[in-house]
């Protein structure tokens, strides 16, 4: 199978992935949480918000001399950084986004990280310092520009329907819905050079599919620290081995 199919058959997988019809952002996308339950989510979604750049930085650590390579995930890290403009950067859009929820810098920093982000957190460390760069390719590239328009729409809806925050309060998460369609194209001209061979492939793979893990366990404690609940599903055994 050439690069194009196989990366073709990887976003139907990638799609029909658990993460990405996960309890939570089912019923948080109905706007099914109250007050307190959209701050705690605003507060340990932050967690990962705020270093999610650094694992791309690293991965460009990573690349030895792929020149083509570096340049590609440099672009994606520059919409990151917001075009070098400290109000416009990812973490910034959404401190603003936290602003309007009327939560405080020190409220923000307050409360410990939930193991499940801990867990995301320093999985993708990993993977986008492993020596074998393809894991850390898949991660950041399928594993991460595919789910994140679906996701986000969700998101944006639930907190539509949750709060009264104004449009220009959500725009970390409505300006991915469109950003990351082509920060999609990028990584997959970027990868496609890296999964011309079975090898590749398994490689390629294996960095996705452990970052989609890793996001499902990210949510099963979302889900339990905004609903005080035990997450309404059976886990499938990957997920489960990816559990702290």
């Amino acid at each position: 199978m050439d690069s194009g199919g196989f990366l073709e058959r990887l976003k139907r997988e990638v799609i029909g992935h658990p993460a990405l019809v996960h309890p939570f952002l089912e019923r948080f996308g109905e706007g099914d949480s109250s007050e307190e339950g959209v701050r705690t989510f605003a507060i340990q979604y932050y967690r990962h918000v705020r270093v999610s750049r650094l694992y791309l930085a690293a991965l460009i650590s990573n690349c030895g001399n792929d020149e083509p390579l570096q340049l590609a995930l440099a672009e994606v890290l520059l919409d990151e950084y917001g075009h070098l403009n400290p109000e416009e950067t990812h973490p910034a859009l959404y401190r603003r986004f936290m602003r309007a929820l009327e939560i405080s810098e020190e409220e923000w920093e307050a409360p410990a990280t939930l193991p499940e982000v801990e867990l995301y957190i320093s999985r993708h460390r990993e993977l986008t310092r492993h020596p074998d760069v393809r894991l850390g390719l898949g991660a950041m590239g399928p594993a991460s520009e595919w789910p994140v328009p679906p996701i986000y729409v969700k998101l944006s809806e639930g907190l539509k329907k949750a709060t009264s925050l104004p449009i220009d309060a959500l725009e970390i998460f409505t300006s991915h819905v469109t950003m990351d369609v082509t920060h999609a194209r990028i990584m997959m001209d970027a990868i496609a050079p890296y999964a011309e061979d079975e090898e590749g492939q398994r490689k390629v793979r294996e960095g996705t599919m452990a970052s989609l893990d890793a996001r499902s366990v990210m949510l099963d404690g979302f889900y339990r620290a905004v609903y005080g609940e035990p997450v309404p599903i059976v886990e499938d055994s990957a997920v489960r081995a990816a559990r702290p």
